[in-house]
């Protein structure tokens, strides 16, 4: 079952499949607390609202529609959830890419070396010069490899707008990082991979 496509786990999920609920659940969960963490910086509410999420799944399993991408299913039900959440908090959305820890991929956590360290601290200076909506696409797309039309879905603008806001920030870093672009566009290109 571990290999399964979406599309087949998310049909025997509908039916009542425990088994295949709990493999959804380890596939996703690290991603969702990962993507909930960027998208608001309190940990419990990040918690709470996957928790809910998947009861919300479990209870409601029979009627919900058929995808083939349950990573983004997921994405949306936890911006939605977490949108929810804050709002009723009275808090505002803030993307924590200044933490400890934030990496576009898991490439990233070889770039450690004394030689990189100075492109990694003006790429997290730049990326913390972007607005929330720029750092939550720039995550989306990069970290998650998500494409500009399940972007455009999830934060509810079209696919143009989210081609363009990764075009003016991708521009942006490559202006602020000049000279030191040609390594900024393999880290880029390893988050995507």
């Amino acid at each position: 079952m571990q290999t399964m496509d979406d599309a087949t786990l998310w049909r025997l999920f509908r039916k009542g499949n425990a088994q295949v609920f709990e493999i959804v659940y380890n596939r996703y969960i690290s991603l969702l607390a990962n993507y909930g963490r960027r998208l608001c910086g309190d940990d419990e509410m990040v918690k709470d609202a996957i928790q809910d999420l998947f009861v919300d799944l479990w209870k409601n399993r029979k009627n919900l529609r058929s995808t083939d991408s349950i990573q983004y299913y997921l994405i949306k039900a936890l911006r939605r959830n977490l949108i929810k959440k804050l709002n009723s908090a009275r808090k505002q959305i803030q993307m924590n890419i200044d933490t400890p820890g934030f990496e576009l991929s898991p490439e990233l956590k070889i770039i450690n070396s004394e030689s990189h360290r100075e492109l990694k601290d003006r790429l997290h200076a730049n990326l913390n010069t972007l607005s929330t909506r720029q750092k939550e696409i720039v995550f989306l797309r990069f970290y998650c490899g998500m494409t500009y039309s399940a972007i455009s879905k999830i934060m509810s603008i079209n696919s143009q707008s989210a081609y363009n806001i990764v075009h003016r920030v991708l521009n942006v870093l490559r202006e602020q990082m000049l000279h030191k672009i040609p390594l900024l566009l393999v880290i880029l290109y390893q988050a995507v991979k």
